[in-house]
């Protein structure tokens, strides 16, 4: 059995130095303060078994008082010191520091209790003071208290918790069967030589487990991890080639189609005869100058959508501001928007997006212009939370009706704006009782931007 036992703690040992490495490297990757707290842990326990253990490790006998007491001195304050790191542990990797809740002050004043029972113990030891059944009535008393607080971790939905709400149910049982062992033995078996290091096997074998649990839990976060990255570098190269599309598509029907209509107008041109009137030349020539302006406005529109520096809200209604002063400019309506100036700076917005409500602003202007018979117009951008209004507004004669004679190419631009309002996955609605007015609302993106754990291997 003592043959059993000594390989059984070397090889104890030799995991937990092993895995106090490996998390050592994985906090110098990844930086995760869960992950260091972690290694120090293991180290903790590495350096608290080799002075709990001194007849395995040191050949010192234990019943040599003088060569057992400098070990004794350090014994409990680095077991102390070890359950620190667990439960600091535990706070960082379930997330309870971002939770102003009773489970997260609970764990940081039981750290402060762990760091103040370790200074106690050393001084007590320092001072030769015997305070071992103080010690265990502490003991045996706390761990009702550490295993209701442990079971009450799994109320936060934490992925991958489950792995060390279990490791640490495990570790605490096999802590309270050390310390029940070792007062057993030490009551029925006091002159057994070997009884140390029997009762320190059940709570290795529950840490190995908790090793074990945790391994677990990190690899499936790791794989989950790249997972993640593999489908957002598929999101990444499905948005270009969709982006690519849009590009395409958008070139040949604002573009290609008013090429062709320039083209078309001048064959035109070209097949007057001598005996054609000055007029007509005139006429096309103007139609000409007019759709190469509005192509020209066009390709601004793909450009202004596609540079990411004006991918924000402040961008976009200040775009539809100037355009709006633009277009009524030489008109008899008079142009105005409001709370440009209060939009917040650091709102993003898509290109996208942007490219649609602005193509369904100029519809809505160009239908004020043509049909509204108004006086005024304005455009009102604001946000409340991460929705975006937008209320496009005159005072004519508001939406047309069967009799009206414009109802048709009105109606077919209203289906337009629905459409374009469709894709980006927003609202929109008319009401025309005392003029026009479009209402808008989109949602956008902001950016920019142990519980009581005992004292592991508690004797």
């Amino acid at each position: 059995m003592i043959l059993f036992t000594k390989y059984f703690v070397f090889f104890f040992m030799s995991v937990s130095i092993f895995m106090f490495v490996f998390f050592l490297i994985q906090y110098i990757i990844i930086r995760k303060r869960e992950y260091l707290c972690y290694s120090i842990y293991l180290l903790c326990l590495f350096i608290y078994y080799l002075v709990a253990l001194p007849d395995i490790f040191f050949k010192v006998p234990l019943s040599d008082f003088g060569r057992v007491a400098p070990f004794d001195l350090f014994k409990r304050p680095v077991q102390f010191l070890s359950s620190v790191f667990y439960t600091a542990f535990i706070l960082y990797y379930l997330g309870l520091e971002k939770m102003d809740g009773y489970l997260f002050k609970f764990f940081r004043t039981l750290i402060y209790v762990y760091i103040f029972l370790a200074m106690l113990c050393f001084g007590l030891n320092y001072k030769g003071i015997n305070y071992d059944m103080w010690y265990y009535i502490l003991s045996l008393t706390l761990f009702p208290l550490q295993l209701f607080v442990v079971i009450a971790l799994f109320r936060h939905k934490v992925r991958y918790a489950n792995y060390i709400i279990w490791g640490s149910i495990i570790t605490l049982v096999g802590s309270s069967l050390t310390l029940t062992y070792y007062i057993y033995l030490k009551e029925h078996e006091p002159s057994n030589p070997y009884a140390n290091a029997y009762s320190y096997l059940p709570v290795m074998v529950s840490i190995l487990f908790d090793m074990f649990l945790f391994t677990i839990a990190l690899q499936k976060k790791i794989a989950d991890n790249e997972k993640s990255l593999i489908l957002a570098a598929t999101s990444r190269q499905q948005a270009i080639i969709l982006e690519r599309e849009r590009i395409i598509a958008d070139l040949h029907d604002d573009v290609g189609g008013g090429l062709s209509s320039i083209r078309m107008m001048s064959d035109l041109m070209s097949q007057q005869g001598e005996k054609e009137s000055l007029h007509s030349y005139v006429s096309f020539g103007h139609k000409i100058s007019l759709t190469a302006k509005d192509i020209a406005q066009r390709m601004h529109t793909i450009i202004w959508s596609l540079n990411s520096e004006n991918d924000t809200v402040i961008n976009f209604a200040e775009y539809v501001r100037q355009y709006g002063v633009s277009f009524f400019e030489n008109s008899p309506i008079k142009f105005t928007s409001r709370n440009v100036s209060s939009l917040p700076k650091n709102v993003q917005i898509s290109g996208v997006k942007r490219k649609n409500l602005f193509l369904i602003v100029k519809e809505a202007f160009h239908n004020i212009l043509k049909h509204s018979h108004g006086s005024e117009a304005s455009v009102e951008i604001f946000m409340i939370g991460n929705i975006l209004f937008l209320n496009i507004s005159d005072n004519g004669d508001g939406l047309p009706t069967e009799e009206n004679i414009n109802a048709v190419k009105f109606g077919n631009g209203l289906k337009n704006m629905q459409k374009r309002m469709d894709e980006i996955h927003g609202s929109i609605s008319f009401q025309g009782d005392d003029g026009t007015i479009i209402k808008i609302k989109l949602t956008i993106t902001e950016s920019f931007p142990e519980a009581f754990f005992p004292p592991h291997g508690i004797k």
